[in-house]
């Protein structure tokens, strides 16, 4: 048994416009939904239908559709499309990195940004002469409290937390040395970098 042609898979005379070789395409497309094998010979008939319609265009034998000769330019561009397109941000994050590393909702920094704002416009406002022990208690209850609302492990809030505040008053110290200021104001700034690292960590590792 002889193979069938495109124009025969299709179901058209081979003298079909272009609108009847779509309609035809779409038609059969929607009638095999279910049938992907179908659905693939559909394609690959309705493929080589426009090569050859293309090909004819070029030796000057028939005139094609405009749409036609964009679709050969688009058939021409997706691949560097595809070649080209940025991937996506997260695939690049390695998988061990992503365990660590979350993505805050609105919610979650306004309340954040709120409660060490507030702690530190504290400090500035009612300066204290010695070091700022109630506002950094304060403020490490409130970096285990708001990581453990978020990621329901106790110890695990209550080690980030004590590093966050560690480290963040290593570098307040640091920072502060470098700073023209004393007492109070200087008080303040060591609270203020601080609460700014463990802000980050709770909004930004888990």
């Amino acid at each position: 048994m002889a193979e069938r042609t495109p124009y025969q898979i299709l179901g058209l005379a081979e003298d079909a416009s272009f609108e009847d070789i779509k309609a035809a395409k779409e038609h059969l497309l929607t009638t095999y939904a279910a049938d992907e094998e179908q659905q693939e010979k559909v394609e690959q008939a309705y493929d080589l239908i426009l090569m050859q319609l293309l090909k004819m265009r070029r030796e000057g034998k028939i005139p094609v559709p405009d749409r036609i000769r964009f679709a050969e330019r688009a058939s021409q561009w997706e691949p560097d499309k595809i070649l080209y397109a940025p991937s996506d941000p997260v695939a690049k994050v390695p998988q061990w990195l992503s365990q660590w590393v979350d993505s805050p909702t609105k919610q979650e920094v306004l309340l954040s940004g709120g409660i060490f704002g507030g702690l530190t416009a504290w400090v500035f406002l009612i300066p204290s002469q010695g070091a700022p022990t109630l506002p950094l208690a304060l403020g490490l209850l409130a970096s285990i409290w708001l990581i453990y609302r978020k990621e329901k492990k106790a110890i695990h809030a209550v080690l980030l937390s004590l590093g966050s505040l560690t480290v963040g008053w290593l570098i307040a110290l640091t920072v502060a040395d470098l700073l023209p200021t004393g007492g109070s104001v200087a008080g303040g700034w060591l609270v203020g970098i601080t609460f700014a690292l463990m802000w980050l960590v709770v909004l930004f590792l888990r």
